[in-house]
């Protein structure tokens, strides 16, 4: 399915340009009268060769995890040592992992639907997302929600676990076409992607105020594209043109307020 939209483009002082572009179901650029953009490369603490067709990341008792083209991988030390094959989902986007139920959240943007998922990759319940293009999952512990974000109206979408119901969004401070979406339980922050400016974006849980920002290693029009926070803070996100996951430091990130996301570490599982 292609779509024609307004996208935002070159950054004047802070303020964007339109410009026409062709976007897949989740958003990404397929063609664009302007050629592509990007931004510097963030800085690193570390990165994982990616599976084929790689969306989302999160983590599991401390183990990094990625959706790939309809199966769930497990990673350690950067190899994939198990696959869960997704079923009764057509296009398995996005992936966070609700710690208190031991299950997954995904999302299809195509179905504009959110699936909870056992560890055995079987739909448990599923709901429509209330709003479109639901690209981003990930659990916020502190409230017993789900983070959903949705690239169409730029905004963090909350979900009750038990019943499917919108709580209160959160309308991004930054980005556009925005994907992916991590939570840090000890800083009560939200990480998520601005596509069109190749910028990972930190913002406060509680009042949705930017925190801090940090360049997407690569750049590209559709980067970064999943995200997840590890248990020691680090911040992981995956590449739509490269097939690599890269961890990005929040050591030498743009500050905009004080920020408490963990110190980040050369490694993920340590």
């Amino acid at each position: 399915m292609r779509i024609w939209v307004a996208i935002l483009g070159t950054i004047i002082l802070g303020f964007p340009t339109l410009a026409l572009a062709d976007l897949d179901e989740a958003g990404n650029i397929i063609s664009t009268p302007n050629g592509g953009g990007g931004s510097p490369d963030g800085p690193l603490c570390g990165t994982c060769p990616a599976p084929a067709g790689d969306s989302g990341v999160d983590f599991k008792n401390g183990d990094l995890y990625v959706i790939a083209a309809g199966q769930i991988h497990h990673l350690v030390n950067c190899q994939i040592v198990g696959s869960t094959p997704i079923q009764g989902i057509g296009n398995p986007f996005s992936l966070g992992y609700d710690s208190y139920r031991d299950l997954w959240i995904i999302s299809d943007p195509a179905a504009d639907r959110v699936y909870q998922v056992s560890m055995a990759g079987l739909v448990v319940q599923s709901w429509p997302s209330p709003a479109p293009g639901p690209v981003g999952a990930a659990y916020d512990s502190n409230r017993d929600l789900y983070l959903i974000s949705d690239f169409a109206v730029d905004q963090i979408t909350r979900l009750n676990p038990n019943t499917g119901l919108p709580a209160a969004g959160i309308p991004v401070p930054a980005g556009s076409r925005i994907a992916g979406t991590g939570y840090d339980s000890g800083g009560d922050l939200i990480m998520y992607n601005g596509r069109d400016q190749a910028t990972t974006y930190c913002i406060s849980a509680a009042t949705g105020a930017l925190t801090f920002s940090l360049p997407v290693p690569g750049g590209g029009n559709n980067n970064g594209q999943g995200a997840g926070v590890a248990p020691d803070g680090n911040g992981w996100l995956s590449h739509f043109e490269q097939p690599t996951l890269y961890c990005i430091v929040k050591d030498v990130a743009t500050a905009v307020e004080p920020s408490t996301w963990g110190a980040i570490k050369s490694v993920y599982n340590e």
